[in-house]
């Protein structure tokens, strides 16, 4: 008999702790069938039974994105990261929707939250690549940068972003380097089509700029008719392989009489 009651009490016991995700179960179908009000009364009773699981809180927040309501989605994402302050996916959802929303002082000061709890936090320190780059403070998206270089040395994709940020502030050179140089690391398909575009760009950007000088410099122009390589570098140009060898096929002649046409492809 005392066993078959403390059986019951253990098999109440598992139905009362699984009742809260059994109600975020119901008001994850309930929202799919954009029944949203009452998915967020099936959320909110979870959390009232589980005051403290961030999960509820981030639920609650992907209800409200569905109804497109930004600022509930923010507040319940918010009290997600203050219940479990280094919970990767409830930090992610926050910053970036920030970020999206182009509030950047919001997302660089909840980075650094987050590195107070998590000071190798790699998601901190790409939110505030971002946020620094989008609000034009390229100097302190450089130092983070640099940190994640630090952190990580072997990720290519850090690389990629030191060169985007010294193009920016116009160090063609540093960054044509750095861009070759997450070519030379085998990065990712994709990654590696990107840092080709920004050589490709680069490249046509700086050659622009050296017919220019060619056509309005006599002297710059008889240098590079003896030495084309030496004439651009000492003007601080630095060309990828590819782009030196477009630099080698202009005909002279023609930039002379100032026919020349885009030989770079």
């Amino acid at each position: 008999m005392a066993r078959s009651l403390s059986t019951n009490r253990a098999s109440q016991n598992r139905k009362t702790s699984a009742k809260p995700e059994s109600l975020a179960e119901r008001a994850s179908f309930l929202a799919q069938q954009g029944r949203y009000d009452e998915a967020l009364q099936k959320v909110a009773e979870a959390m009232r039974l589980a005051p403290n699981n961030p999960w509820f809180s981030l639920q609650l927040a992907d209800i409200y994105k569905a109804q497109r309501r930004i600022e509930p989605a923010i507040e319940a994402m918010k009290h997600a990261v203050e219940l479990d302050p280094t919970n990767c996916r409830a930090n992610e959802l926050l910053l970036r929707t920030l970020l999206d929303l182009g509030r950047y002082d919001e997302a660089i000061a909840g980075s650094y939250r987050l590195l107070g709890c998590s000071p190798r936090s790699v998601l901190a320190r790409d939110v505030l690549a971002i946020a620094y780059l989008e609000s034009g403070r390229i100097d302190k998206a450089l130092e983070v940068v640099d940190q994640l270089i630090r952190i990580d040395p072997t990720n290519a994709a850090h690389y990629f972003k030191k060169g985007i940020l010294l193009r920016q502030k116009g160090f063609f050179a540093e960054a044509m380097d750095f861009f070759c140089r997450v070519l030379d690391m085998d990065a990712e398909d994709e990654l590696a089509e990107e840092a080709v575009n920004a050589i490709t760009e680069l490249d046509s950007y700086q050659i622009k700029q050296i017919l220019t000088l060619a056509e309005e410099d006599p002297v710059f122009r008889a240098k590079f008719s003896l030495d084309r390589e030496a004439a651009v570098e000492e003007k601080g140009f630095h060309l990828s392989p590819v782009g030196i060898r477009a630099l080698r096929s202009i005909d002279i002649s023609r930039l002379e009489r100032n026919v020349w046409s885009p030989l770079y492809h």
